[in-house]
């Protein structure tokens, strides 16, 4: 507070009012400082706090996809797709032999009937 002169209290005031608004400020930016602090070690903490949460649920998500891998059902339907894989592809080759043939078929009677 300012201190009195011999002239009053009323001039101590008036000798001192640019200090208030300069006080003001400082005790702002000083403020902002702390809270800048507090709001970086919250978001540190949330951070860290979210990257916990994300390991573990890859975690989990590895567990799943290895106990789905080894599994028997599992295995068993990747049997029958390679068996079925073989199967279109055998039913293709087939497909295409037999249309070959019959064009070659469908051309041979045609020459026969002119």
């Amino acid at each position: 507070m300012p201190t009195k002169t011999k002239y009053g209290t009323k001039k101590a005031l008036l000798d001192y009012y640019v200090y208030a608004p300069l006080g003001a400020g400082q005790l702002m930016v000083q403020k902002t400082k702390e809270l800048a602090g507090k709001a970086a070690g919250a978001a540190t903490t949330q951070r860290r706090a979210v990257a916990k949460a994300y390991a573990g649920l890859a975690g989990r998500g590895e567990k799943l996809v290895s106990s789905v891998r080894r599994s028997a059902y599992t295995r068993r339907a990747a049997d029958q797709i390679k068996s079925a894989r073989t199967q279109v592809k055998g039913a293709a080759t087939g497909v295409r032999k037999a249309a070959g043939s019959t064009a070659t078929a469908t051309k041979a009677a045609a020459k026969k009937a002119s």
